[in-house]
């Protein structure tokens, strides 16, 4: 063989090498020797009523990756975090997306916090092949937004039919009322409810809503009232509206049951409104402070925040994020659909939440308890 046969071989051979598909340790070992970091979106309500919600989350997300950055990171480089407030509603949730998207070229976004706002920018994160992945929507709708669409909150498919059957078994709720806002959150709930309590043999005797900008429900607890319910199902976006609904509630003279969802049986929200909110019977997934990861986040957040978490599961799937995220690009690297791949195959994982599922639609498989305030307590029923 001739020397220009022999370099014309060597240049294929190269060219050949350098255009093999990468295998994930291959790349995972090249992102080891890149210099920067890994930038992570996260999109969460930081100001108005849903800051209620959006910044505890958000504190805890930024304890874990505090953690991880702080053992080193993952293959070498941080995490950084890239904060966008999506304000609770589709929009905002969509522009926040767009902008992590498009200008920050993320590939992964943690987010929303909210059903609207991760409804929002669901098609964005979609139509790119961006991971979009929740700590707390839980909108029946978000089970079919997208192959890249994650959460690791239950659907409100669930939480309504829990909801609908303790007013049917254990109130014994032969009439219900529904007062809902107009958000993809608390009509997902409402309509889940409303649904199965008739299946049960039960009647809606009325069914009121109002809009995210109202400050007055004096007419819906009217029309509401007249109807003598056993049970009033209320499903507010944010705590502040809650808590007004049901003074004014009680001013109408109002005494049988009140039912919620998690949005208002938040632990600082009993703690500041308990008289008002005594006997209310709320559903929240269902969370164990005496996990060891669950306790240890508990009270790294109650020392650092100078108050218990006020949604403690919610908290704690933000908490698992970080560490699922990072685990994923430390073994495959930062690839959007390797990340998808894993996360679909995530089975019984050991995290603050409790041990986490991740079904074929990327929702989780969890449980639920029913909690009522006495006392300015949350007492566990069940």
């Amino acid at each position: 063989m001739n020397k220009t046969m022999f370099a014309f071989l060597t240049l294929i051979v190269i060219i050949l090498t350098a255009c093999a598909p990468k295998q994930p340790a291959q790349q995972v070992e090249e992102e080891k020797e890149l210099v920067g970091s890994y930038k992570i979106g996260v999109m969460m309500p930081l100001s108005g009523d849903a800051a209620a919600y959006g910044l505890p989350i958000q504190k805890a997300f930024k304890i874990a990756l505090q953690e991880v950055n702080s053992k080193g990171g993952v293959n070498g480089r941080k995490l950084e975090a890239i904060y966008e407030d999506s304000k609770c509603n589709p929009k905002d949730g969509n522009a926040a997306a767009q902008k992590l998207v498009n200008i920050d070229k993320v590939k992964v976004i943690v987010g929303g916090v909210c059903s609207g706002e991760t409804l929002g920018a669901a098609p964005i994160t979609e139509a790119d092949k961006v991971i979009l992945i929740s700590p707390s929507a839980t909108s029946p709708d978000i089970t079919k937004a997208g192959d890249f669409v994650f959460r690791v909150a239950p659907s409100d498919a669930f939480a309504g039919i829990v909801a609908s059957e303790y007013a049917f078994k254990d109130a014994n709720a032969k009439k219900a009322a529904v007062i809902s806002e107009t958000t993809d959150y608390a009509q997902g709930l409402r309509n889940v409810f409303k649904e199965n309590f008739v299946k049960l043999g039960s009647e809606i005797v009325a069914d009121e809503t109002y809009n995210p900008e109202d400050t007055d429900f004096r007419a819906q607890v009217a029309k509401v009232k007249v109807t003598n319910p056993d049970v009033i199902y209320l499903v507010p976006q944010a705590p502040a509206k809650g808590i007004l609904l049901i003074k004014q509630l009680k001013e109408s003279g109002y005494a049988k049951q009140l039912l919620t969802a998690e949005v208002l049986i938040g632990r600082n929200i009993i703690k500041e409104n308990g008289a008002d909110m005594e006997g209310l019977i709320g559903i929240e997934q269902k969370f164990d402070e005496k996990n060891p990861k669950a306790a240890a986040l508990v009270a790294k957040y109650t020392q650092e925040a100078k108050e218990e978490p006020p949604f403690p599961g919610y908290m704690a799937g933000a908490y698992d994020i970080v560490y699922l995220l990072a685990d994923a690009i430390g073994k495959y690297g930062y690839d959007s659909e390797k990340i998808r791949d894993y996360l679909y195959e995530v089975k019984d994982y050991d995290g603050a939440v409790g041990k986490l599922t991740i079904d074929d639609n990327g929702d989780p498989i969890m449980e639920y308890s029913i909690l009522q305030v006495k006392n300015s307590q949350p007492v566990m029923l069940r």
